[in-house]
């Protein structure tokens, strides 16, 4: 079946018999009118053109003159609705007053479309004048008519065109039944065409093969053609060497024969694509390597293979170098292994040296804040001793006198008012740094509410009372219990509350706290936040060092910090980050599992 004509109308040409009757109308319709211009105008996206102008006094249009649509033209707005229009005076009508035609003088204007017979617009048929006309009923009676004459035209115009194009397919379809039936005809000639295929088949795949040698296998009788490259490849003098696909079995390595016969029976139970395999091949003595690749090209009707045909590669250069790069790379593993045992040892000298000075720094830091106490109490100890010997002389030589008495027992209460306070101080920071190696088997373990337990220690250390310009705020779930140290949350909190009083604080008139918990999975985030002054970037690495504070001798010995770094890691079994700038406060957040171990 023949499909549709469609005639594209666009570049459709008007013969000069049709475009001058169409001029006679327009120079008679003038006259008619008495109009200085008429007009046939023709759509040429984006533009407008004049097809057609009245041969009349006065016309300033000129045939072929071209206009850009978009500018607000008469014609324009009669193509796109498709309907005639009359504008009798475009002056006194304020949608028209600035079209494009009052440049040339033309106030009034009467207009009809220009349709082809598929409803695509050829353009415009129109008479315009220099002076306001209302156009009667007569005149546009007389422009339809003209209108009418010229779409029966357009309509055998495109009908001439449609039956050409139609005169052309029928001829296609014509040159096409003849050919199907010459192609019959040649049926004749199958088995010398079919010969010739064979033969292209088998030296396109030999180009496609980069030049290797190609191979050609009648499985039905077992012959195997080489080509003079394959042949060269195997080490063949003589064709005859290799006269069937057995024989060429004798030329595969032991090793290699079970595993190509298996894969070519797997591939012939089912030839589609393409059968690659790489194996080794005696020649001259020696073995090389191969890459046998092909591909069914005939198969019978239960689609059986019944020919391959296919290319041989040398690829014995490229095994070695692939054993060559086995090889190096077992001699890379153990040189890695050997430089990663050094490695490891390397970083358990560095662990070593970062205990032995932590702990230096930990001892000279326990030594420093001792030394004080310490000091006083043996500068007492020395005191009161030397007291009791001048008491003692003075009582032997019968000189004691009641005032020396009460001297010394006042420089004596004095004297143990001050060892009291300094063995206190001195207790005090031994019970700290014995903090520093707390056990978590001292820690009693059991389930409780997270946020009531927090909830309560707040109020208990930030009460308004004692603290009434610090804001607290407590974000916690309702129902988290967790299985964990109860005690050991409520020391960290504590010296982190204590942190940021002594340091954050500091100089300020007011403060914020803020505590957030959160639970994934059995893991607790736990986000200590205060406004404070915040603390410097390079400071964050050595704020959990023991005895690292940057209040020395104004009452800060340096192991809140440190303390909470402990309780996290040893006895929480979690981790602990640090996010602060000065200015802004100071972020804690701590991880640990809901339920200890």
């Amino acid at each position: 079946m023949m499909r549709a004509i469609r005639v594209e109308t666009r570049h459709l040409s008007v013969s000069h018999d049709y475009s001058e009757k169409w001029q006679q109308v327009l120079d008679l319709m003038a006259r008619i009118v008495s109009i200085p211009a008429a007009l046939i105008m023709r759509v040429e996206p984006p533009k407008i053109k004049v097809f057609l102008s009245s041969h009349s006094d006065g016309n300033p249009y000129e045939e072929d003159e071209l206009a850009d649509l978009g500018t607000g033209l008469y014609c324009e707005t009669v193509m796109s609705t498709r309907n005639e229009l009359t504008v009798p005076n475009a002056l006194t009508d304020p949608h028209w007053r600035n079209n494009p035609d009052i440049k040339l003088g033309m106030i009034s204007y009467m207009g009809m479309p220009l349709i082809w017979p598929n409803e695509e617009v050829f353009g415009t048929i129109c008479i315009l004048d220099r002076e306001e006309n209302g156009y009667t009923q007569t005149y546009r009676q007389l422009l339809a008519q003209f209108r009418s004459m010229v779409e029966r035209d357009l309509r055998q115009i495109y009908n001439d065109k449609a039956r050409a194009q139609e005169d052309a397919a029928l001829r296609a379809e014509e040159a096409e039944r003849v050919r199907r039936e010459f192609e019959l005809l040649r049926a004749g000639e199958r088995k010398a065409l079919q010969a010739l295929r064979e033969s292209e088949e088998r030296w396109h795949f030999a180009l496609e093969g980069a030049g290797d040698g190609v191979w050609d296998w009648d499985i039905a009788s077992g012959e195997i053609y080489l080509s003079n490259r394959c042949q060269q490849l195997l080490g063949l003098s003589q064709p005859e060497e290799i006269a069937d696909f057995k024989l060429w079995q004798t030329g595969i390595h032991p090793d290699d024969l079970p595993t190509v016969l298996a894969d070519l029976a797997s591939y012939l139970r089912q030839p589609q694509g393409s059968f690659a395999i790489e194996h080794r091949f005696l020649k001259d003595q020696g073995w090389i390597w191969l890459l046998g690749r092909g591909m069914a090209v005939s198969l019978d009707t239960q689609g059986q293979a019944l020919r391959m045909i296919g290319t041989y590669s040398d690829i014995t250069e490229r095994k070695h170098a692939e054993e060559e790069l086995q090889l190096l790379n077992s001699h890379l593993e153990e040189r890695v292994a050997i430089r990663t045992a050094e490695l490891k040892k390397a970083m358990q000298q560095i662990s070593i040296v970062e205990k032995q000075a932590a702990l230096a720094r930990m001892v000279a830091g326990m030594a420093h804040e001792l030394n004080t106490p310490i000091g006083n109490i043996l500068l007492c100890s020395s005191q009161i001793h030397a007291d009791v010997e001048a008491i003692a002389k003075a009582d032997a030589e019968k000189q004691l006198s009641r005032k020396g008495l009460q001297a010394f027992l006042e420089k004596a209460t004095e004297s143990c008012d001050l060892l009291q306070r300094n063995s206190e101080q001195a207790g005090d920071l031994i019970g700290r740094f014995k903090q520093i190696a707390v056990d978590q088997l001292d820690q009693p373990k059991r389930s409780f509410n997270l946020g009531q337990v927090i909830a309560r220690l707040l109020q208990t250390l930030l009460s308004p009372e004692h603290h009434p310009h610090v804001k607290v705020e407590l974000q916690a779930p309702s129902d988290l219990i967790i299985d964990n140290y109860p005690s050991a949350l409520e020391q960290l909190l504590s010296h982190l509350i204590a942190n940021s009083l002594a340091h954050g604080f500091d100089g300020k008139e007011t403060g914020r706290i803020t505590v957030a918990i959160s639970r994934e999975g059995n893991e607790i985030t736990l986000r200590y936040a205060d406004d404070g002054k915040g603390i410097e970037t390079e400071l964050h690495g050595k704020v959990f060092d023991p005895f690292f504070t940057t209040r020395m001798g104004q009452g800060g010995i340096g192991l809140g910090l440190a303390l909470v770094h402990n309780i996290v890691q040893v006895i929480l079994k979690g981790q602990i980050r640090l996010e602060s700038e000065p200015g802004h406060g100071a972020t804690f957040i701590i991880t640990f599992p809901a339920n200890a171990c």
